[in-house]
């Protein structure tokens, strides 16, 4: 039996653990802590919508100060435009009437309109030695502004500027054609097409001019010679240029002369070169310029009175003024064959050691039969075959040239001393090529 007195109760108890008071407690402090919780973020909340309303009313505010800025700035603009309109188109101003506004323009600001006067841009008659000058200035001008309605008064002007045949040839074109004649480029295709001189007249033209020093600088027969050669030798390079100005100067000038021996001659340093030369040669020689009244009363054709050179004419014509000190061979006009300007035929002094092969000046051609003629500074080249062989050697040369090897003439021409500047007689005329 049980040792457990039979009045006494059992019960399950423990030690420790926390009473009903403390659970009460724990409970009512949980529930103080969740409430400020809840108050904390509605706080918070409700400051980070205030403040994003703050910020979107300076937001607001700064958007409608720069609108404000803007149409400000934009207005000081227009008034700024509008000031100098009027001194663009005045600068601008021709015979012809100028809207005051641009038909394209929706804004309702005066937009420019240029026009080009013909005083300007020159006239063309149809004469074909004329018309690459009056392109050449007539694109001088397109260069100088590159807005279109430029473009637009420089097409304006080329119609304005046709004269004599060139206005007849223009009031034929079909009512299609006149309406393709809407670019610059355009009416240089149809001009070109129409009014192109003949290439081996204005190649003549070019190698005839020589250097009048009586009546010209050197610098004004260098432009007046290049204007010439690049109509007539549109691929010619600035090597064969060089050369070409070089042989129709003097030959103590030609022999100071660096630029044609360069392997890149540049036509700039050589006007260097002939600016510093053409100094001494004046004084060596005691020539200098004659006055311009002299010039004027010996040569009035020469005189542009301070106009615009429109034709080949004023460049191109080879000088023949009469002048008081001894003929010199420099200073003897460029005109027929070589042996017809010096009256004697070329078998007449036939000197083999004068015979030699270079590169045509002209052809570009290498190994050309050439020949210095005696008493002469000038050389001639063999363009054409034999007339009695068919041989690559000239007329003239034909007994001394098939008595002997052709290979001959390459081992006389390393040792012939011939000097590198020298004149090139022109062969591009029959006259100057039978003469052989």
């Amino acid at each position: 039996m049980s040792n457990t007195p039979s009045g006494s109760v059992l019960r399950n108890t423990r030690t420790g653990g926390p009473t009903i008071e403390e659970f009460r407690a724990l409970e009512s402090a949980s529930a103080t802590l969740s409430d400020r919780v809840d108050a904390l973020g509605s706080q918070q909340r409700a400051e980070v919508g205030d403040l994003r309303d703050r910020i979107q009313a300076v937001a607001t505010a700064q958007e409608d100060r720069f609108g404000r800025l803007e149409s400000r700035l934009e207005a000081f603009l227009d008034s700024i435009k509008a000031k100098q309109e009027p001194a663009s188109s005045s600068a601008a101003s021709t015979d012809l009437p100028n809207p005051a506004t641009s038909p394209s323009s929706g804004s309702g600001v005066s937009a420019k309109v240029y026009t080009v006067k013909t005083e300007d841009t020159g006239t063309f008659d149809g004469t074909p030695e004329n018309l690459e000058l009056f392109l050449a200035l007539v694109q001088a001008i397109q260069f100088a502004e590159t807005d279109a309605g430029w473009d637009r008064a420089v097409l304006r002007a080329i119609t304005l500027a046709l004269r004599g045949r060139a206005a007849i040839w223009h009031s034929t074109l079909t009512d299609k054609q006149r309406a393709g004649l809407c670019r610059i480029d355009s009416w240089f295709e149809a001009l070109r097409e129409n009014f192109s001189p003949q290439s081996t007249v204005v190649r003549q033209q070019a190698r005839d001019r020589t250097w009048d020093p009586d009546h010209e600088d050197i610098l004004g027969f260098v432009f007046a010679k290049i204007a010439p050669l690049k109509v007539g030798f549109r691929n010619m390079s600035e090597e064969d240029v060089v050369q070409e100005i070089a042989d129709r100067l003097p030959v103590d000038i030609q022999m100071l002369l660096r630029q044609p021996r360069e392997r890149q001659p540049s036509l700039v340093r050589l006007r260097e070169e002939l600016r510093i030369q053409e100094v001494f040669w004046r004084a060596r020689h005691n020539r200098p310029l004659l006055p311009s009244s002299t010039v004027e009363t010996a040569s009035p054709s020469l005189v542009t009175g301070g106009q615009r050179i429109s034709s080949f004419a004023e460049l191109v014509v080879p000088t023949a003024h009469p002048i008081s000190a001894p003929a010199q061979s420099d200073r003897r006009p460029f005109r027929g064959s070589v042996a017809q300007r010096r009256g004697k035929a070329y078998a007449e002094d036939f000197d083999p050691a004068m015979l030699g092969r270079g590169k045509s000046p002209r052809t570009g051609k290498d190994n050309t039969p050439n020949y210095r003629v005696p008493g002469t500074d000038e050389t001639i080249w063999c363009e054409r075959p034999c007339n009695r062989c068919g041989g690559a050697h000239f007329d003239f040369a034909h007994d001394h040239s098939v008595s002997k090897p052709q290979a001959r003439f390459a081992e006389e021409a390393d040792d012939d001393g011939y000097p590198a500047t020298s004149f090139v007689a022109d062969t591009s005329r029959p006259s100057d090529s039978q003469d052989f």
